[in-house]
Order: structure tokens, then sequence, then C-alpha cells
């Protein structure tokens, strides 16, 4: 078995020395040629040290793969732990808000001032739902039906064609164009 040459010039200068080798012993006929066999050991040595540097380098690169596998895994459990911290701080000061408004003392407050406060809340927690991109879905009656936005609890008799929005029961919401809670809605039925 040959050992195939990495470096070219190792080759070349090893077909010298060999091919000097042959033209000394051919000049002197003192010296010899070498026996077959003799220069295999160290080859098979050589072949040896190579095969182990080289599969030195595999673990080490297999490691450093699986500590970055390991760290890449470790920064997305971190990232999807804190996904939504940025929408939880701008709910803090609608919570606050609501805080104070039950810290209030019923018997010396207008229900008046109660409900516009509530309705300052409310406002403050849609602009904040807004801002992150979460959309009502709110269908008015006559609205054609939606199965990937609306669910149908009932059914009612309506001048709609079928099948049509006929009563909204709960708003729906979605964010980014994907429904986060459908819409519950009453449809038309077939008379």
């Amino acid at each position: 078995m040959t050992r195939i040459p990495i470096n070219d010039e190792n080759d070349a200068e090893a077909q010298d020395s060999g091919d000097a080798q042959v033209s000394r012993a051919g000049e002197d006929g003192a010296k010899q040629a070498p026996r077959a066999g003799e220069g295999k050991g160290s080859e098979l040595e050589n072949l040896r040290a190579e095969r182990d540097s080289l599969y030195e380098r595999l673990a080490r690169v297999s490691a450093e793969f699986k500590n970055s596998q390991r760290r890449m895994q470790a920064d997305l459990d971190q990232r999807l732990q804190y996904a939504n911290s940025s929408l939880i701080k701008a709910l803090l000061p609608v919570i606050d808000n609501f805080e104070r408004a039950l810290a209030v003392d019923p018997e010396k407050s207008d229900p008046r001032t109660l409900l516009k406060g509530m309705q300052i809340v409310h406002d403050q927690w849609m602009a904040v739902l807004k801002q992150q991109q979460v959309e009502e879905l709110a269908p008015q009656p006559g609205t054609p039906f939606d199965p990937a936005q609306h669910e149908a609890l009932m059914q009612q008799d309506a001048t709609y064609p079928v099948p049509t929005v006929t009563q909204l029961l709960q708003k729906g919401y979605a964010m980014h164009g994907r429904t986060l809670r459908p819409a519950q809605v009453a449809v038309s039925k077939s008379s």
C-alpha cells in the first residue's frame, strides 16, 4: 500500500532522493538498493500518526459543534422565556391604573367618575394592544362569515344570505394577521 502524497513538493523530493540512491548504487556497485519491506515500517508509523492526528482534529471539531449547539439551544430557550417582556413592560402602567382605581373608596366617589376612570384604563389597554399589532375582530351584522376569524355559536333566522354574521357575541383578536381568538358570532341560517 503506498501513501498518497498531500504535498507535491515532498513527493518530488522523495522521488529525487530515491533516484539518487538507485544511481549511486549503480555507480559504486558496493551499495545495494533498499530491500523490500525496509521502508514500510516508518511509512506505517507515519500513516498511524497522521490517522491519530486526524482523529484528534475530528474529536475537537465534534466537541466544538456540540458546544455550539448547546449554546444556541440555551440562547433560543432564553429568547423564548423573555419573548413577551416588551408586552409585559407595556402593560405595567395599565395594571398600575387598575390598582389605583381599585384603591378608591367607593363611598366617597361618584359612579360616573369610576366609570370614566375605567374607560380611560380600557382605552390605555387597547392602545398597548395596538402598539403590539393586536387588532380587534368585531364583525358587524351583515358581514360574511369567515371561519378563520369567526366562531359560530348559534344560528338565527335573518334576511341575510347564508352564512352571514347576524350578531356579535364576543370580540376576537388577531396579531399580525393571525387569529389569536376568533370572534364569537351568531350566523344566519337557511329558512
